[in-house]
């Protein structure tokens, strides 16, 4: 039955098919106590699928012609507001057990959707740029926001490029977007969008997955690669991953941003006066002696390391933490 036609049996004027039938700002009043028990139960807050609302949703309990379309349903992701007068008259018409209590009483529906994203518009552009010339590693950075689509739940989308310009001196391009949601071989929906904007070159780098404080270490962990703009990678920034693992941060290093030389220092294992253990390593045996930092240093650092018990300032290799090595050669060549 035409839906137009249905609303003017219930008596009432026709129903536009997506507008609410009151402000969407309402709030759904709480029923006051039932003087009675009533075979029918109204259901304040419903979400369909489909482009009708019946019987059903609207209300529980036995209902002889449940599946009977009533109303047009509002646009995917939409909600509409039926109020107490109309549910009175759903009720008289297919002889449901209820009445409202008052006239606050009413009922939201809001109909399913799914959503196409702005960013699964921009890969299909994306696509069709790159068979213009347009770089193979990009971030598309649209000139306005606000196009991603709302569809019927029920239905399977689609998204294709109809119209692209694309200018590669300056990197800009224009397009329509076609983008159709189908039932089986019946199309429910179309629309075109138009976006534009600019294309920015990619470069993969690795990045921190977590912010790092200073004097934090980086671990495998921290560290995916991701494509960050080029013209944002600059010098200085790393771009091997295994180069970052172990490292100490020499001030913040924020997630996903390029990490850059100037950030980082070999991971502090002796500390400016630490007491160390100092290792003489000698062609027929090794010594150990106690000494003192006299400055900072990671692994394979060299540093000034004083000998207590002889009082001589010696330089010495960081190996482990609080632990140094002193070759002969390096011995002749002490500080003092």
């Amino acid at each position: 039955m035409n839906l137009r036609i249905l609303t003017l049996a219930l008596g009432l004027a026709a129903l536009p098919g997506t507008a609410p039938a009151q402000s969407l700002g309402v709030q759904i009043a709480a029923a006051p106590a039932a003087a009675e028990e009533t075979l029918n139960a109204l259901n304040p807050v419903i979400t369909v699928r489909g482009a009708t609302i019946r019987v059903s949703d609207v209300f529980s309990g036995p209902i002889p012609k449940g599946d009977r379309a009533i109303l047009n349903a509002p646009a995917p992701g939409e909600r509409m507001v039926i109020e107490a007068d109309l549910l009175a008259r759903i009720a008289r018409l297919y002889e449901l057990d209820w009445k409202p209590l008052s006239r606050d009483i009413r009922a939201v529906v809001k109909r399913d959707s799914r959503t196409v994203s702005e960013a699964e518009i921009l890969d299909e552009v994306r696509l069709a740029l790159t068979d213009r010339g347009a770089p193979t590693e990009s971030e598309l950075v649209p000139a306005t926001a606000g196009f991603a689509v709302q569809l019927p739940a029920e239905a399977t989308p689609a998204v294709s490029v109809g119209q692209l310009a694309y200018d590669p001196r300056t990197q800009r391009f224009s397009s329509v977007v076609d983008v159709t949601a189908t039932e089986g071989d019946r199309v429910v929906y179309t629309r075109q969008i138009a976006v534009a904007g600019r294309v920015f070159e990619t470069t993969a780098v690795p990045v921190l997955t977590t912010t790092l404080n200073r004097g934090e270490v980086i671990s495998a962990h921290d560290i995916t690669v991701a494509n960050v703009r080029t013209d944002r990678v600059g010098d200085g920034a790393v771009t091997d991953p295994y180069a970052l693992v172990g490292k100490q941060a020499r001030r913040q290093i924020k997630e996903g941003e390029p990490v850059r030389a100037n950030q980082l220092q070999t991971q502090v294992l002796v500390s400016r006066g630490d007491e160390v253990v100092i290792f003489y390593a000698l062609k027929t045996m090794n010594l150990t002696a106690k000494g003192k930092a006299l400055e900072a240093g990671g692994q394979g650092d060299m540093i000034r390391i004083l000998n207590t018990k002889s009082n001589r300032t010696l330089l010495a290799k960081v190996v482990q933490p609080h632990q140094v090595v002193v070759d002969v050669i390096s011995t002749q060549s002490a500080l003092r």
